[in-house]
């Protein structure tokens, strides 16, 4: 008889019915919570590469691109982007199923069912789905949730392996699907490479452990032989043909970039090109060799998990870690493993987006926590099992916490950010853009959505490759480039940007028809000027710079809304949008000024005002306006808000003080003056008109002190001698 350890633990009715609940009830609030069109970072690259079949950044992304193909082409459910953007949901939600299947293998024995077992693995899987950064993967088009599917899904093999093993005499089928999957996974992502090191220890642990418990029991019938490390090792050839097999797919990167896509990232259409690309060679530079980096990053880094979590589960996985360590050490040390790798891979990168890197980790820490839950739940008395639905309030707060961080329902960001800078140009214009998150949007919008194709849209930090060149004199056949290759492999920075430069002068210079804007600064030659409109600043020969240039209409949504989560790289674009409309809108104002078109400057005043509405500066600006074409009820009101915004806007306060002054409203303005004096004492100007004041309103002794102040200040100014000895003749006379 066996022991109940021995035992095969196979999933019952229920266990298959809460897992498919789970997926549903993670996948029902992912498309509640979806970005409704295109995001920024990869978002925009990764939809066009799936809708035009492109060649996405290294190392490419085969199996993610043609998965897009195939969904984008079978869901008639809105827009391009949005389908993405729903995979994103649906592998993120697969991913959560299978934490709650691993969990229950992890959970274990049969007996544990009634203390809480599937709960525990319901909790585990619905923390996993409500962490931070893997809902916000969830909801946008990115390559982690796939990636994710694929670590959860070879780990529940190698668990079911391990299982099986117990019983059976030979896991080999399972072994062949967890190469095949592997194998596949590969051409994905190369972040399941984390699971390696762990699972060939796992692997060998097992089989080691398994043999050595044969020999102690010297267990042998006919019916029942364990599989040793000599007879797994006697079919490697099967084992690395199933991981090899799916690594064609890798041939979709040369076979479909000698077609000239109109994405064709690295051009891997030759052997070098193909290797550099795949081996992520481009990337190498954001890796630190750095230690003191290195254990700065560590430090950092482990912030990241109460962000994810909260610290009211941190305890309980720690609960979960110690559990594991002291009953299932080969799961303890596969699980440690998994994190240690990836957490050493990660501390050493030094991506904007690190955070993503982790999702194995979360993964691992969701299972540990759920085997936490669990081991509470064996201290709930048997009679009162309604306690265990305590344990789904842990998920439910985890919602709560990140649902206004994730709901990207209203998210138009990257979309509007986009068409805002296509829409103004004019007809078959060439644009210089730097910067992944303003050329990746428009590249959804000119080549998913077709608008403004007409516009030659070039990325200037991939302008320095050779193969970008061919690429532009490809895709943009009409325009003229002489390119030149420059064929060095490594240049310093100086080089490099010389070399880009240049081209973009080659090109200027070589399509005087064509209209010609970038989105920075740059040197060009003397005859040429750089002007603003919109966010991009237009290149004009400088005989042909207009004397104003042209006004831009912006639309948005949400940009300003602050109901609306802003992450981190949406509110640096934003910053980049205010800074570039204030300057414009500021700088055409002035322009208008000087002109006397007073309220065309006002106009634009108030488009300033609708990004920030507490900029001060300008409603100081409106404020003169409207005192200077006699409005003077509206110039009281924005000098009255840039008093508001800068108590110590003395400016506004002395025109505030004179406006009431002309109206008739002497005590108003001597209230004013004052203010101007508290703050700067030697103002001349609003002394002298106090002394005017109070001397038309007979309050000599007051304008005398006045007087008096002035000519300490300045003691040969001549209006304050004239009006002291009026003074004193007054002061004499009324006394």
């Amino acid at each position: 008889m066996k022991k109940k350890d021995e035992r095969l633990i196979p999933f019952k009715t229920i266990d298959y019915i809460l897992g498919i609940l789970v997926f549903f009830v993670s996948f029902g609030i992912y498309l509640h919570t979806l970005t409704p069109t295109v995001g920024f970072h990869d978002s925009g690259e990764l939809i066009t590469c799936a809708f035009s079949l492109g060649i996405a950044h290294p190392p490419g992304y085969p199996l993610y691109t043609l998965l897009g193909k195939v969904f984008i082409t079978l869901i008639p459910i809105g827009n391009i982007a949005f389908r993405m953007n729903m995979q994103s949901a649906l592998f993120a939600s697969l991913c959560v199923m299978m934490v709650y299947f691993i969990t229950l293998k992890v959970s274990g024995r049969a007996e544990e069912r009634k203390n809480g077992r599937i709960i525990s693995s319901v909790v585990a899987s619905l923390i996993l789905a409500f962490s931070l950064t893997f809902w916000e993967q969830a909801v946008i088009a990115e390559k982690y949730t796939l990636n994710a599917f694929f670590a959860t899904l070879i780990i529940f093999i190698l668990l079911k392996w391990e299982e099986g093993l117990r019983l059976k005499a030979s896991g080999s089928r399972l072994l062949y699907l967890f190469c095949f999957i592997l194998g596949l996974s590969f051409t994905h992502h190369f972040q399941t490479i984390y699971l390696v090191p762990a699972s060939i220890f796992f692997i060998l642990a097992t089989l080691i452990k398994r043999k050595l418990k044969s020999q102690k029991s010297k267990l042998k019938t006919k019916s029942f032989s364990l599989p040793t490390l000599y007879s797994l090792l006697s079919t490697p050839s099967k084992m690395f043909l199933l991981f090899i097999l799916p690594l064609f797919l890798w041939a979709y990167l040369p076979l479909r970039a000698s077609q000239d896509p109109v994405l064709n990232w690295g051009d891997p259409s030759n052997w070098e090109n193909f290797i550099e690309h795949i081996t992520v060679k481009s990337y190498r530079s954001y890796f630190s060799t750095s230690i003191d980096q290195v254990l700065k990053n560590l430090k950092n880094h482990l912030i990241f998990f109460p962000k994810e979590f909260t610290f009211y589960l941190l305890p309980i996985c720690l609960i979960g870690f110690i559990i594991l360590f002291l009953k299932k050490k080969t799961i303890f040390l596969f699980f440690l493993l998994i994190f240690a790798v990836n957490i050493f891979h990660s501390i050493r990168y030094t991506i904007f987006n690190i955070k993503d890197y982790y999702i194995p980790s979360y993964i691992i820490f969701s299972i540990l926590t759920g085997t936490g839950f669990l081991t509470i739940a064996k201290l709930i008395p048997k009679r009162y099992p309604v306690l265990y639905l305590f344990f789904i309030f842990l998920p439910i707060l985890l919602f709560e916490t990140h649902y206004f961080q994730n709901n990207r329902t209203k998210h138009y960001f990257a979309y509007d950010y986009g068409m805002n800078i296509l829409r103004p140009l004019e007809k078959n214009a060439i644009i210089f853009i730097r910067g992944d998150n303003v050329i990746l949007p428009l590249w959804y919008l000119q080549w998913v959505e077709s608008f403004r194709k007409d516009v030659s849209n070039i990325d200037t930090t991939l302008l320095q490759d050779d193969w970008y060149g061919e690429h532009i004199k490809k895709i943009y056949s009409y325009l003229s480039f002489p390119f030149s290759p420059h064929r060095i492999k490594q240049a310093t920075v100086d080089v490099i940007e010389a070399i880009v430069k240049d081209r973009i002068l080659k090109i200027t210079i070589s399509n005087k028809s064509h209209s010609c804007y970038i989105n920075y600064p740059i040197e060009f030659p003397t005859e040429y000027s750089l002007i603003q409109e919109g966010f991009l600043l237009r290149i004009y020969e400088k005989k042909k710079v207009p004397e104003i240039p042209k006004i831009v209409e912006f639309k948005h949504r949400g940009f300003y809304d602050k109901k609306i989560f802003k992450d981190e790289r949406t509110e640096i674009i934003i910053k980049s949008c205010e800074a570039l409309l204030k300057t414009a809108y500021w700088d055409f104002a002035l322009m208008y000024v000087n002109k006397n078109k007073y309220n065309e400057a006002i106009s634009l005043y108030k488009e300033v005002l609708k990004i920030n509405p507490d900029f001060a500066p300008v409603h100081y600006n409106l404020g003169c306006l409207y005192q200077e074409i006699g409005k003077l009820g509206l110039a009281i009101e924005e000098y009255k808000k840039a008093i508001k915004i800068e108590p110590q806007n003395t400016k506004a306060l002395y025109n505030l003080a004179l406006i009431y002054w002309s109206r008739g409203e002497e005590k108003k303005a001597i209230y004013f003056f004052n203010e101007v004096l508290k703050l700067a004492p030697q103002d001349l100007r609003a002394r002298r008109d106090l002394v005017r004041i109070y001397y038309n309103r007979r309050l000599f002794d007051k304008a005398w002190i006045e007087c008096k102040y002035i000519l300490k200040i300045s003691p040969e100014n001549l209006f304050a001698k004239q009006m002291l000895e009026e003074c004193k003749k007054k002061i004499v006379d009324k006394n």
